[in-house]
């Protein structure tokens, strides 16, 4: 069984998680719900970028590196070009099975399996933190 804490901070934060597995999708817009955080979701980089079109604040990104319409890298640069601002203001956050994660402008990343506890502790960190320091824990 585990154990969901409320580690979020008394302001409601909003993150956004992009990956093409409707499981993973699922099981992280729960746990983070459950802690207390707005969440959006999308399947890919064409629907994240619709879900972006309609967010007024946003805290943090979860961006799967490897997905099936575009790489997370790739989606990232998009990003950068399409919205500037919210990449210099908002903290993007690999989520992989890889070993090495592609150099970029993400603030860190998070493991696939995800440890809900580690996901938990790591997402304040990641809001916390903005994205001036870089999380490679």
């Amino acid at each position: 069984m585990v154990h969901i804490y409320s580690s979020a901070p008394f302001a409601r934060k909003s993150v956004l998680v992009i990956d093409d597995k409707d499981d993973l999708l699922a099981l992280l817009k729960t746990v983070l719900e459950m802690d207390n955080y707005e969440v959006f979701t999308a399947r890919g980089a064409s629907e994240a970028f619709k879900v972006l079109s309609e967010i007024n604040k946003l805290d943090l990104i979860y961006l799967d590196v490897l997905m099936a319409d575009v790489s997370g890298p790739d989606f990232l640069l998009a990003l950068e070009e399409k919205m500037p601002a919210l990449v210099r203001e908002v903290p993007v956050v690999f989520l992989t099975n890889l070993d090495k994660v592609p150099e970029s402008k993400v603030v860190g990343f998070m493991p696939k399996p995800v440890d809900i506890d580690v996901f938990l502790k790591a997402t304040q960190r990641f809001i916390e933190s903005g994205t001036g320091h870089s999380l490679h824990d």
